[in-house]
């Protein structure tokens, strides 16, 4: 039910007098006021924060329902202007990311009780050491690796062990690179930005609990950054007439939102299983990656409207390129980030 708004003859705030035809006027034209007196009996503001509440859930509900079940329907009915029915975008991702950021902290939390470098973190916990001192108490044979996809696809990056990794965190900052080639590293930008991460990592003068919270922190400020940048991507990648920016971020806080949702489930799962199943749990892992890229896949159909084989191949490419630049964005992040 719409608030029933009280007009008046005249405006309150500069006693501009309306004329008799104007007295429901919504506005003064002299001052701009609104002609409201907010003046209402405190249940009337009770009635409306409830039904506000109600009509909100409703929207939630039935957006969140539209997200999952219906790739790309909810991001092409509000390129199509059929809004009205469907929480704001951004709102959507705010309350999925909320719940998001928690089980992320949570399966951060479970993790690093799980150890660093081969070494069990509970005992470092009680102790309360850097990271930097677990990994000098850790085993010499514990075996590591310096780069991450899609860069370890095509680039040299045998396994190393801490005994190893000792001499480079030992090993000057403009000098990591005489490191890489020692242990059979291509010896480039990319290789030495990963290394000098490693090196960081490894020399933490952090506690668990504070890396843990830090880590919560980059995810935050990792999936936000993200929005914007797979918008561009899918706009240079899926360019047609009439396609705007706005089609692409608004499916980008759509998409990002469903992934949110499915990798949450996807450590929850994570948490419950590793104690009951590796192979089920690794089952698992495999059918929440095909979701992942089903549900891609028919989104992106479904929004931008090309052939089956130009929407795969397209897909294939914005991937590759959002991959790249999340682990770029997100090393980048973390080598700035705590101490």
């Amino acid at each position: 039910m719409p608030r029933k708004k009280l007009k008046q003859h005249s405006c309150a705030n500069c006693g501009f007098e309306f004329s008799a035809n104007r007295e429901h006027t919504n506005f003064c034209p002299n001052c701009g006021q609104e002609n409201h007196n907010p003046r209402f009996p405190l249940i009337h503001y009770g009635y409306e924060l409830l039904e506000g509440l109600l009509h909100f859930d409703t929207k939630f509900l039935y957006s969140l329902k539209v997200l999952l079940l219906q790739p790309g329907q909810i991001t092409y009915d509000y390129i199509n202007n059929i809004r009205g029915r469907y929480t704001p975008p951004f709102k959507l991702f705010i309350f999925i990311s909320i719940f998001a950021l928690i089980v992320i902290g949570i399966f951060e939390k479970k993790l690093a009780e799980s150890g660093y470098f081969g070494a069990y973190s509970k005992e470092a916990i009680e102790k309360n050491l850097t990271i930097g001192e677990m990994f000098d108490q850790s085993a010499d044979s514990t075996e590591d690796q310096i780069l991450v996809a899609p860069f370890s696809w095509i680039m040299s990056n045998p396994k190393i062990t801490n005994l190893e990794l000792r001499e480079l965190k030992r090993t000057a900052s403009d000098s990591v690179g005489f490191w890489l080639e020692k242990y059979g590293f291509d010896n480039n930008l990319f290789s030495r930005f990963f290394a000098l991460h490693k090196k960081l990592r490894i020399s933490r003068q952090m506690t668990v609990p504070e890396v843990t919270l830090m880590v919560s922190g980059i995810f935050k400020w990792l999936f936000l950054i993200m929005i914007p940048v797979n918008a561009f991507t899918l706009l240079a990648i899926f360019y047609r007439k009439k396609l705007l920016y706005y089609d692409t971020l608004i499916y980008s806080i759509h998409f990002t939102s469903f992934f949110l949702i499915l990798y949450s489930t996807l450590l929850l799962t994570i948490m419950w299983l590793s104690r009951v199943s590796v192979i089920l749990l690794i089952v698992m892992m495999c059918i929440y990656l095909i979701l992942l890229f089903v549900y891609l896949l028919f989104s992106l159909k479904k929004v931008f409207a090309f052939t089956w084989i130009g929407t795969v191949t397209r897909m294939l490419i914005s991937c590759l390129i959002t991959i790249t630049v999340f682990q770029l964005i997100h090393y980048t992040i973390s080598l700035y980030s705590g101490r």
